[in-house]
C-alpha cells in the first residue's frame, strides 16, 4: 500500500493548490454559486489579486469559468475542488486495470483517516436516489470536523489526475485488504460529501 500522509500544510500551501487542469478542459461546476452549477471550461483566473500573486511568482490557483462554446463568461476566483473534469467517452473506454468500488473505498477510508485523525467517516459504495442505487459512485459522511473543500482535496485524486485533456485519468493506486494487493486505477464516477 502507497502510504501518503497529507498534512493541513500541503493542503493550503499554493504549490498544492496550483492549476492542474489545462484550459479549456470541461467540468462540471459545483461550488458556492449555485445559479452557476452545471458544465463549463476552465481558464486561469485573470483578477488583479491572482495576477498580481502570479507576478510575485506564486503558481495560479484559480479558475475563471467560461461557456463550452466560449461566449459566455461565468464565475471567477473558483477553488479547484469546486470543479470536477467531465470524462469524455474516450477517456471511460480506456483499457485499464480498474478496482472494484469496495477496494477504492477502502482505500478513501484509510487516506481520510490519515489526512484527519480523530473524525469518524462513513463511506459508502453507491449513492440512493429516487429509482434506486447509482453505480460508481462514493458517499462520505461525516460531523463536524473538516470541511467539504478539505476533505475534496483528499478525495479529489480518485477521481483524475490533472495531466493534459487527452491523458487525464483517476490516479494508479495499489490497496491491500483481506490478505490481498490490488493495484490499478479506481472506477468511481463521482464522490458525493455530506457534512452534517
Amino acid at each position: 500500500m502507497n502510504n501518503t500522509v497529507i498534512t493541513i500544510a500541503d493542503i493550503t500551501a499554493p504549490a498544492y493548490r496550483a492549476l492542474r487542469l489545462p484550459p479549456g478542459t470541461v467540468v462540471d461546476y459545483r461550488g458556492s454559486v449555485a445559479r452557476a452549477h452545471g458544465t463549463w471550461t476552465v481558464q486561469p483566473c485573470a483578477c488583479n489579486g491572482c495576477l498580481a500573486d502570479v507576478l510575485r511568482g506564486r503558481p495560479a490557483t484559480r479558475y475563471q469559468l467560461v461557456s463550452v462554446k466560449g461566449r459566455v463568461r461565468g464565475p471567477r476566483h473558483v477553488r479547484h475542488t469546486s470543479v470536477v473534469p467531465v470524462v469524455s467517452e474516450e477517456e471511460r473506454n480506456y483499457a485499464a486495470l480498474y478496482l472494484p468500488m469496495r477496494v477504492t473505498a477502502v482505500h478513501l477510508r484509510r487516506m481520510l483517516r490519515v489526512a484527519f485523525p480523530g473524525v469518524k467517516f462513513s463511506v459508502r459504495c453507491g449513492r440512493r436516489d429516487a429509482k434506486g442505487l447509482i453505480p460508481d459512485q462514493i458517499t462520505v459522511t461525516w460531523t463536524g470536523g473538516p470541511t467539504r473543500t478539505a476533505v475534496a482535496t483528499v478525495t479529489s485524486p480518485l477521481l483524475a489526475t490533472y495531466g493534459t485533456a487527452e491523458e487525464r485519468r483517476a490516479r494508479h493506486i495499489s490497496v491491500t485488504t483481506g490478505g490481498r494487493t490490488y493495484n490499478g486505477t479506481p472506477s468511481v464516477h463521482a464522490i458525493h460529501l455530506n457534512r452534517r
